[in-house]
């Protein structure tokens, strides 16, 4: 599916030779209504380190910014890798294990506070606590995270360093660290890099225990700084990282090769997320910085140019259509399987430069597909390009992506304001990269799109009002014919050209308005390639109760294949969502797991959280007048419903609990525009 984490139920994160997992869970899940933690000292750790000699022969100090966040107030993640840290440790006084804690209104052990910042060592067995000097400090600021390396390497200097930044994640568009405390903003991967600069110490890795951050641009952001990055360019499970086996390989041998080190980070964390959930997908790579500046970082340059090549000479088509169909790494943040876009090229040297950047990656067996960095490539929403223009224009190294993302976008945005009567100039006007600036320094939308003022003067020769034109299709005027049993939309091929994207759209009416019930991938073809538009009446629903289901991703192999979306709805009175999903062991479909819903949308969900009985959810739905514009967004007191065993996914009769309701596709061009069909209505 989309973006997000494979579901790890908590007690997943208590491994062999623990306290019992399902009474572990339940202490966890209930500790926030009745007031009840847990010390870390008090729980039973079993002492498995051997008697063997420690090893002297060089010192190593890991610093662990570990930012709670939700992850630790909701569900107590950040306590349960805390304490598998503390099993891993064997005491060697040759590695030192520094951890700063913030960003969490409540934590989940009496050890850590979570009304200030703390810092403490990992001792054998538990944690000492070192500096509680700190005060509330925002765990999402970049100066935050240099103060807590100046002082770590100061206090516990040694032979290497590694750090881990554990929290959530929104890739280099929207950078780490979300502290539910001090806002919704994250530190930007701007702020993360300088943070980096002012700390001037030199890893053996940096790794990131979030969602999203296995980046091209993270890369490039870390390469002053560390040899080696450790990340993900998927969402991760909600546990994330396996800390004990790899803990206790340093801990036995500081002088352990980093590479070694990170093939167990990453084994350990594949098979403890496919054993959490065999139908989710987990990525994890390590990446060798030198070597992304040296090969990668040159063959993308390379591609950059040979895009804004091809953009200069007037086929846009031709890169929107590709850039639909590459891989995406959680679709609505704008991240692509670089590999991916090397192989809709067919460029070798892009590849080439790939397989020499990567030291090790691996995926769960159910893989979508993905090699190991993604880069941002902006697409489905424009909101986050300053974002990533920013920071190229910041960043150490010379890199031409950010020129061919500017013209790209502008040439969308463009092609939404003269087309789509629901867009127009003022919609860009906050954002930076709007408008192709010659010699003019006027930071206004012009009247006229096409003015000289606001296009370069060589664009503006291929892409004048008349391409857009050109490239465009009124789909909405086309009229729905009866043929035979079925409705019809006739497409020509020039029509299919400028088309992206389909999906059928439901609607049952509600009084003067209507209740929106979401879109689904699925479409046909008749014999000449026409559109039916139709359906058999049948639509998701949850314990047997029809409702608004919006499609993700549709994955498929020759032996496996995958489809999954979601239900917005009110989850025990928070904004969530239900991913639900079909895959080859379970064609009748399956609740995948519990997606929260954050404020800033560039925050993806770290993990799905696993339904229980008793929970409530309520479906939420969207509401339209006749003209379709949107009124409002509803729950139905009638429709609160309680898990019990499971939540049971099914497709139900439309006419026995809607009524009449009405299909129509909706049918996305090139630009990104969404045009609409005609209804088909369907009566009870």
């Amino acid at each position: 599916m989309k973006n997000k984490k494979a579901p790890y139920i908590i007690e997943m994160m208590f491994k062999n030779k623990r306290i019992a997992c399902a009474a572990m869970t339940v202490i966890m899940l209930l500790s926030m209504l009745s007031g009840c933690i847990f010390d870390i000292d008090d729980l039973y750790i079993e002492d498995t380190a051997d008697n063997a000699p420690y090893d002297h022969s060089s010192t190593y100090t890991l610093m662990v910014y570990l930012c709670g966040s939700d992850l630790e107030s909701s569900w107590g993640l950040a306590t349960a890798d805390l304490r598998e840290m503390i099993e891993g440790y064997n005491g060697n006084e040759s590695v030192n294990i520094i951890v700063q804690t913030g960003g969490s209104y409540f934590w989940h052990n009496y050890s850590v506070k979570g009304d200030s910042c703390q810092r403490f060592k990992v001792t054998r067995n538990t944690i000492e606590l070192i500096d509680d000097t700190l005060g509330d400090r925002p765990m999402n600021e970049g100066k935050t995270l240099s103060d807590f390396i100046s002082y770590t390497a100061a206090n516990y200097p040694a032979d290497r360093y590694g750090l881990i930044l554990w929290n959530h994640g929104g890739g280099s568009a929207g950078g780490f660290g979300y502290d539910e405390k001090h806002g919704k903003e994250m530190m930007s991967l701007n702020d993360f890099s300088n943070a980096l600069k002012t700390a001037d110490t030199r890893f053996d890795f940096i790794g990131f225990d979030a969602c999203l951050m296995g980046g091209f641009e993270t890369c490039l952001a870390v390469a002053p700084y560390t040899k080696y990055l450790i990340a993900s360019q998927e969402s991760e499970p909600g546990c994330g990282w396996y800390y004990n086996d790899f803990v206790s390989t340093l801990s036995a041998s500081p002088s352990s090769d980093v590479t070694e080190l990170g093939k167990i980070i990453i084994d350990t964390y594949i098979e403890k997320a496919f054993e959490s959930d065999p139908s989710m997908y987990s990525t994890l790579g390590m990446f060798d910085t030198e070597k992304v500046v040296s090969a990668l970082l040159p063959a993308v340059n390379e591609l950059s140019l040979s895009y804004t090549k091809i953009l200069a000479d007037g086929d846009y088509k031709t890169l929107s259509k590709h850039r639909a169909e590459v891989r995406e790494m959680a679709s609505e943040y704008d991240y692509v399987d670089l590999y991916s876009v090397a192989e809709s090229n067919n460029d070798e040297n892009l590849k080439n430069a790939l397989a020499e950047s990567t030291v090790y990656f691996s995926s769960t067996s159910n893989g979508s597909g993905d090699n190991g960095l993604s880069i941002y490539y902006p697409y489905h929403d424009l909101s986050h390009v300053d974002e990533a223009v920013e920071f190229y224009e910041d960043v150490e190294y010379d890199v031409d992506f950010d020129t061919f993302i500017d013209i790209f976008v502008n040439i969308m945005a463009v092609g939404q304001i003269l087309l789509d009567s629901n867009v127009n100039d003022s919609d860009y006007l906050d954002y930076d990269w709007f408008g192709l600036f010659s010699e003019s320094e006027d930071t206004e939308a012009s009247e006229d799109l096409f003015s000289s003022d606001l296009w370069d003067d060589t664009l503006l020769e291929e892409y004048g009002e008349s391409y857009f034109k050109e490239n465009t299709n009124e789909f909405e005027s086309l009229e729905i014919k009866k043929s035979g049993d079925n409705y019809i939309l006739e497409l020509s091929d020039d029509d299919w050209e400028n088309i992206t994207n389909l999906t059928l759209n439901c609607i049952a009416d509600y009084g003067d308005n209507y209740l929106d019930f979401g879109a689904d991938d699925y479409w046909e073809l008749d014999e000449k390639d026409n559109l039916i538009v139709g359906y058999n009446q049948t639509w998701v629903a949850l314990d047997g109760c029809i409702v608004p289901f919006y499609f993700e991703e549709r994955y498929e192999t020759d032996e496996y294949y995958l489809t999954s979306g979601y239900v917005p709805c009110i989850y025990n009175d928070k904004e969530a969502e239900i991913v639900v999903a079909w895959d080859t062991e379970n064609p009748s479909g399956y609740v995948a797991g519990i997606r929260m819903v954050y404020s800033n949308d560039q925050i993806a969900s770290k993990g799905l959280i696993q339904p229980k009985a008793g929970d409530v959810f309520s479906p939420k739905y969207d509401v339209y007048d006749k003209d379709m514009n949107y009124v409002e967004t509803i729950t139905f007191e009638e429709e609160k419903l309680t898990v019990g065993d499971k939540i049971e996914v099914s497709y139900e009769d439309v006419t026995e609990q809607l009524g009449s309701t009405y299909i129509y596709y909706c049918i996305t061009d090139i630009f990104n525009n969404d045009k609409f069909t005609e209804y088909v209505e369907y009566e009870e």
